[in-house]
């Protein structure tokens, strides 16, 4: 098995592990954010080990929306400090995901195949 996957899912273990911890026996200072980066390292993981190898465009095209429409949410949130600074800087990286994907390129090749 390689390296890089077993740190991947140790980093993921010790996030979500801390957030449970802080969750049973420390309630006052649990944070909930523990938990979506352990499952959060865990999902990457797995995508980029799964599915993006075989296909990057697709990936990175559907990576880019996400972030993109987190971007979105964001700046339509009130309860963030500066909501529109953050969701203006998470929709720019969407978009520039996006635009870099390659997915067009990608789809003119597979076009040429058939």
């Amino acid at each position: 098995m390689n390296k890089k996957k077993i740190l991947l899912g140790l980093i993921g273990a010790i996030f979500l592990l801390s957030g449970l911890y802080y969750r049973v026996y420390e309630p006052a200072r649990s944070n909930i954010s523990y938990e979506y980066l352990g499952i959060g390292t865990w999902l990457a993981g797995l995508t980029y080990y799964t599915i993006f190898q075989k296909y990057k465009e697709i990936t990175s095209f559907v990576l880019g929306l996400i972030i993109l429409h987190a971007g979105v949410i964001l700046l339509l949130v009130d309860k963030l400090k500066d909501p529109k600074l953050v969701g203006a800087l998470v929709f720019t990286a969407g978009v520039v995901i996006v635009l870099s994907s390659g997915l067009s390129d990608y789809m003119k090749r597979r076009k040429a195949k058939i």
